[in-house]
């Protein structure tokens, strides 16, 4: 065990933060700051202490998924020249036994702070946390992962881009949206539940939820040919690339439908309409991944308009916040 930690810790930064693949985490930091500012703006409610919390369990558990996502790829893989050339582990002539333990550390550090975060706000966040992290953890784990069905774009959206943005909000004021309250002489569970805010919040991230789909989904066409030598049946593989493609551009436009919806509904003020210029660049992003699906050039295209919107959406509810 010495040995293996010593080992450990001569792995070098820029290998390790490949590895947990450091600047994808993007997708779940957007999200989580979006939700942030939306309680703040919506809602006036700002907890610093649960959202420092809330915070370092996202981002240890973020990592911790694509940790394992790398880590079973690479234990699965039945391209050799992938296995060894392509894939983190073998590339760097990594230890399986020693990946593990940096998946067990990040996974232990998330729990524990998702936990006394249960402590602080309501129990029904345990619940709710439960199902996050069995998604997370079986999506590259397990004898079929989620990743590798044709549900990994639905799972990865709905997740990252509404339920961190829902548990950004609700870690604020549970007593909003959810509440439990325990009456142990009669062992009864009372559940006070506000529908109407949960589908609120759920209409605010439609866009998250359509664009972080969007990237795995770009991803596994980019993957395609990959994907079917490592017997990787994923959505595309069902869909086809052309049908895959239609989806895609489907995804990526509907977020700007969803502007226009709040502006209308008055969830987002009328000036917001401004935002709707840097729709001319993200169409151009569109494009140059419509024509080509090249994994080493295009589909930071997908990940660019993630970031363009997600940041159009940060600087509005800033601004709004500013001028309240």
């Amino acid at each position: 065990m010495r040995n293996i930690i010593l080992q450990i810790k001569n792995l070098s930064l820029p290998v390790f933060l490949e590895f947990v693949e450091l600047k994808t985490k993007v997708a779940s930091v957007f999200p989580m700051l979006i939700g942030l500012l939306w309680s703040l703006y919506h809602y006036q409610q700002l907890n610093w202490l649960n959202t420092l919390l809330f915070v370092i369990a996202v981002i240890s558990f973020d990592m911790c998924t694509t940790a394992i996502n790398n880590t079973m790829d690479y234990h699965k893989a039945v391209d050799k020249e992938y296995q060894q050339e392509e894939n983190i582990l073998g590339k760097h002539d990594l230890d399986f036994k020693q990946m593990v333990v940096i998946i067990l550390t990040l996974l232990l550090i998330s729990i524990l702070f998702s936990l006394v975060l249960v402590w602080r706000t309501d129990f029904a966040l345990l619940p709710m946390g439960v199902v996050c992290f069995l998604i997370g953890i079986f999506y590259t784990f397990g004898p079929m992962p989620l990743s590798r069905l044709p549900l990994g774009e639905v799972f990865s959206g709905v997740t990252m881009g509404f339920g961190i943005f829902f548990l950004a909000v609700y870690i604020q004021s549970p007593s909003d949206f959810l509440v439990t309250a325990w009456s142990l002489g009669q062992g009864v569970i009372n559940i006070d539940w506000y529908f109407a805010e949960t589908v609120k919040i759920f209409l605010m991230s439609i866009p998250l939820i359509c664009l972080i789909a969007t990237i795995m989904l770009a991803n596994n066409i980019c993957d395609y040919e990959q994907d079917l030598r490592n017997h990787r049946n994923t959505l595309v593989h069902y869909l086809q690339p052309k049908a895959s493609l239609f989806l895609y551009t489907v995804l990526s436009i509907l977020p700007w439908f969803m502007w226009l919806i709040y502006v209308i509904l008055g969830l987002l003020p009328l000036w917001a309409l401004l935002g709707l210029i840097l729709a001319l660049p993200f169409v151009k992003n569109l494009r140059r991944f419509q024509k080509q699906q090249i994994k080493s050039q295009t589909f930071i295209n997908s990940i660019k308009n993630f970031v363009l919107f997600s940041g159009l959406y940060v600087l509005v509810l800033l601004v709004a916040l500013w001028i309240k």
